[in-house]
């Protein structure tokens, strides 16, 4: 097969690999409450008395992302406009992180690169922050990092050459997402004075260094301007002490917050420089590439930035530092770390050893899962300093830390990380007896036997989308099993979202709903107005104080802001349950303050019967949940004197 038509079938291969093995997950998650943004900008009707969408009428900073959504969305449609981006998001990340790993490391073969965006794709583990290197739905942060990644490798590679199209390239990271571009764009200036003060560059004269900070600004200037221009109004209606309870503690304490992040988190984030930092002494090139010198200033920057937004959240308790999220950088960092990775990892495998080749295949697997990482990166070390010391027996010591670390696995890990890690280890020892050639140099693929593979490779997204245009008469249990790995269109997958497509077909689009808090995709699915839900949080202050009092009233909380933060951070599964405990004439009640008409609660018992007089009237079931019309206040107005919101 020739090599500039091989290249991007790899990537095609990879991208079926990730929706086979990580899926496709549209109107989920952040998209779930974003999304309705984006239909309230096409037809004001939507939405009209959502608190939620409207708190983003003055200030949005999605409208970047929101924007292209729909001009790609009005030819194509939302779900398939979904889908496009996010195979563009796709390939401009495999293309800035191969471009970025084969000039950082140009002593091994291309596949390099490959190599480090397969990692980056695999890896889930020591996620501080909360921000996955590449998640499987289209995110507004995700486009951001992908057009980083690409920054950075044209920066990197050549800062002389790389200085327009990776100022370029950020300017539209701001347009897209203005924080992460920010934040980028911070770090890629940072990059050019360091690489100009550290290195004997030629390329970086005190010029050209100027000419490169003046160009960045100059390009990242539209979206900062375009998408901040009424963020004066972010810090007014609360002090900043409430603004930092509710917005921090509150509204998204996992991205925000630190202290609150797990152990076996930070110490899978630690295991990635310290990979870095093996792989550059295990590496034989001297000297080293420059871009290999760039690319260490880079990551050390990133990671001192880290260690100063740290103490300033954690100790200065800076407000406008905590909002900024500067935590987005780790996903960063952990990017750059698995770049220098990939070299390490490839030259292990060329090795051509049973055991070379079990340390790069469990260092592989051992990034899905946080324990997992921190046993293999043991290994590892274990491994290098034995070669390095000389041991008389030098596979003992990283095979005790080894079997150790997979005791420990099984007893303490909720992941069961010994379990990848064990199949990693009996599937390499079966090859490699079954196979004699298997540590050999692999033969050369033929274009059928490629074209083999590449059907493989995508057999379980191309059934995944078969399977979202079937009628429901024809649905079955493989084909929501498929669905639900690749969600490619409006398939309903739950009670909630088959409740909220009724809703949006039996309720005039006036229609105001209250729900339980927690629920996620309610608002989206209904395309129907929705006083409260959780996830959907403004960030302006005034709105966000509104934003927690009607969290308060959902769950009938009488206490102090202070005590309802500590309930949510304690347990707020079980502080959310209170909603479920309402009485009908408590929720009719609770409605009636939120100004909604309707209600989404679990279903009534099969042996209740509704009395005439009832608050809520029955209109539909779907499995665990019902919606109910709130009947006129005058047939309930003399319950209402009997009514508590106390627990």
């Amino acid at each position: 097969m020739q090599e500039p038509l091989r290249r991007p079938l790899i990537l095609l291969a990879l991208l079926g690999l990730f929706f086979t093995f990580r899926g496709y997950h549209s109107r989920e998650g952040d998209q779930a409450y974003r999304l309705p943004i984006l239909l309230h900008l096409q037809n004001s009707a939507r939405y009209a008395t959502d608190p939620f969408v409207r708190a983003f009428d003055d200030f949005n900073p999605h409208r970047g992302i929101l924007t292209l959504i729909d001009a790609v969305s009005r030819p194509f449609g939302l779900s398939a406009s979904l889908a496009i981006l996010f195979i563009a998001t796709f390939f401009l990340t495999a293309t800035g992180l191969d471009r970025l790993a084969r000039s950082v490391w140009p002593d091994r073969p291309p596949s390099v690169g490959l190599l480090a965006f397969s990692l980056v794709l695999i890896a889930q583990a020591g996620n501080i922050g909360t921000n996955h290197l590449f998640e499987p739905l289209l995110l507004d942060r995700l486009l951001a990092f992908s057009l980083g990644w690409l920054a950075f490798s044209f920066a990197i590679s050549s800062p002389r050459r790389g200085i327009l199209a990776s100022s370029i390239t950020l300017g539209l990271a701001c347009l897209i997402h203005p924080s992460v571009g920010l934040q980028l764009s911070m770090l890629l200036a940072g990059s050019w004075l360091g690489w100009f003060l550290l290195i004997r560059d030629e390329e970086l004269s005190p010029r050209t260094t100027l000419l490169s900070l003046l160009i960045l600004a100059s390009a990242i200037a539209p979206g900062l301007l375009l998408n901040l221009a009424h963020s004066d109004k972010l810090l007014n209606g609360l002090d900043p002490d409430r603004m930092r309870l509710l917005s921090a503690s509150l509204q998204s304490p996992q991205h925000m917050l630190p202290h609150l992040w797990r152990l076996p988190q930070w110490l899978a984030f630690a295991s990635y420089p310290l990979l870095a930092i093996l792989s550059l002494i295990s590496s034989r090139s001297a000297p080293p590439p420059l871009a290999r010198k760039r690319l260490i200033i880079t990551l050390a920057l990133t990671l001192l930035g880290l260690a100063l937004a740290w103490y300033g959240i954690e100790h200065l308790a800076h407000l406008r530092l905590t909002l900024f999220q500067p935590f987005r950088m780790a996903t960063i960092a952990r990017g750059l770390c698995l770049v220098f990775l990939s070299g390490h990892l490839l030259q292990l495998w060329q090795r051509e050893a049973f055991f070379p080749r079990l340390r790069a295949s469990l260092l592989l697997v051992s990034f899905t899962g946080d324990w997992s990482l921190v046993v293999a990166t043991l290994f590892e070390v274990a491994s290098l300093a034995s070669e390095a010391l000389r041991f008389r027996f030098p596979r003992l010591a990283p095979l005790t830390v080894l079997t150790l670390g997979l005791i420990f696995l099984s007893r303490h890990d909720t992941e069961s990380g010994h379990i990848p890690l064990l199949a990693v280890i009996f599937a390499l020892v079966f090859l490699t007896l079954a196979l004699p050639h298997f540590n050999s140099p692999n033969r050369p693929i033929t274009s059928h036997r490629f074209a083999l593979r590449l059907l493989l490779c995508w057999l379980v997204p191309l059934s995944a989308l078969a399977a979202n245009f079937l009628p429901d008469s024809l649905q079955n249990r493989l084909t929501v099993a498929l669905i639900r790995r690749c969600r490619f269109t409006e398939q309903p997958l739950d009670d909630i979202e088959r409740l909220a497509l009724w809703s949006r077909t039996h309720t005039p689009p006036s229609a105001r709903f209250i729900a339980p808090p927690g629920q996620k995709t309610f608002r989206l699915w209904s395309r129907r107005s929705l006083a409260f839900n959780r996830a959907g949080s403004p960030y302006q202050a005034a709105a966000l104080a509104d934003w927690y009092e009607r969290y308060r009233d959902h769950v009938a909380f009488e206490g102090t802001p202070e005590a309802f933060v500590a309930a949510y951070l304690l347990d707020k599964r079980a502080l959310e349950k209170s909603y479920d405990t309402l009485s009908p004439v408590q929720k009719a009640a609770l409605a009636e303050r939120q100004g909604a008409d309707y209600i989404v609660a679990s279903a009534p018992s099969g042996s209740t019967a509704q009395r005439p007089d009832h608050p809520l009237t029955l209109l539909r079931v779907e499995g665990r949940y019902a919606v109910y019309q709130v009947n006129p206040a005058s047939k309930i107005a003399s319950s209402r004197k009997n009514i508590s919101t106390k627990r």
